[in-house]
């Protein structure tokens, strides 16, 4: 008797883990940092693992939550991935803006042709956006913005019961708000070094008019390059300030938008 209430209180346990496992996966797989290609799937399964056996005896699951039939554990799965993708797109939308600003700065100053390989999202970008984009991740983690979606996780739990995911028009108003965000986002990290590179390239367009004699090929380039750097590297007192501050409504709207998906 006592043999089979050990196997049944195992059982109930891993049925539990299942089912926490579904929801943390998808988010640790899709998170910023965390989920970037360059960290090994293995590496990935083992902390979701880890995660969900710490919050088993934590969050309210219960293994009534798992269906019974094929069909509906695979609607379970694509609603907890769905959760877990519409909480992460939200953060990718502050990298996204840093790696467009990025790669527009590095097309005006001539070096949008030099690329590496983006260790967060895995392709080739420009070198000015994988310097911003490496900024970013540091302060994204300076200021423990992966707690964030770790907070989220746990309390989301309690808003949202596993496989009842309910979409609502606000969410997708929410999703839309967020995409234009990135874009405006992506404008003003630009602007100052954008605007400098906007009039070196005005004023070399009047020199090549008005002084034919000078090669203005050969002079714009490293005149366009040099401009560029310094106001780079100048608009990062202001490039520093309006990242915390996105990434301090970012820990304000997850929440929210994770009890917005359980009414």
């Amino acid at each position: 008797m006592i043999e089979s209430s050990l196997l049944n209180w195992t059982l109930q346990q891993a049925l539990s883990v299942i089912v926490i496992m579904t929801r943390v996966g998808p988010l640790m797989f899709l998170m910023p940092v965390l989920g970037s290609r360059r960290i090994p799937p293995q590496v990935k399964i083992l902390f979701t693992l880890m995660t969900a056996l710490i919050l088993a005896p934590v969050v309210p699951v219960s293994t009534s939550d798992l269906p019974g039939t094929v069909l509906g554990y695979v609607l379970f799965v694509a609603s907890e991935v769905a959760f877990g993708g519409i909480l992460a797109i939200f953060a990718r939308f502050i990298f996204g803006a840093v790696e467009t600003a990025g790669q527009m700065v590095g097309i005006q100053m001539g070096i949008g042709v030099a690329a590496t390989m983006d260790p967060e999202f895995g392709t080739q970008m420009p070198l000015l956006s994988h310097f911003w984009s490496l900024l970013a991740t540091l302060l994204f983690l300076s200021v423990n913005g992966h707690h964030i979606f770790m907070k989220t996780m746990v309390e989301s739990f309690h808003w949202v019961s596993p496989g009842k995911l309910h979409l609502t028009e606000a969410t997708f108003q929410g999703m839309i708000q967020g995409s234009g965000h990135m874009f405006i986002l992506a404008i003003k990290i630009m602007a100052p070094a954008g605007a400098a590179l906007f009039f070196s390239h005005v004023a070399m367009g009047i020199i090549a008019k008005t002084v034919p004699q000078i090669p203005i090929l050969i002079v714009a380039l490293p005149l366009n390059i040099a401009v560029g750097l310094i106001f780079v590297f100048l608009s990062l007192g202001y490039f520093i300030p309006i990242l915390l501050k996105n990434f301090d409504m970012l820990g304000r709207i997850l929440p929210k938008l994770s009890m917005g998906m359980g009414v």
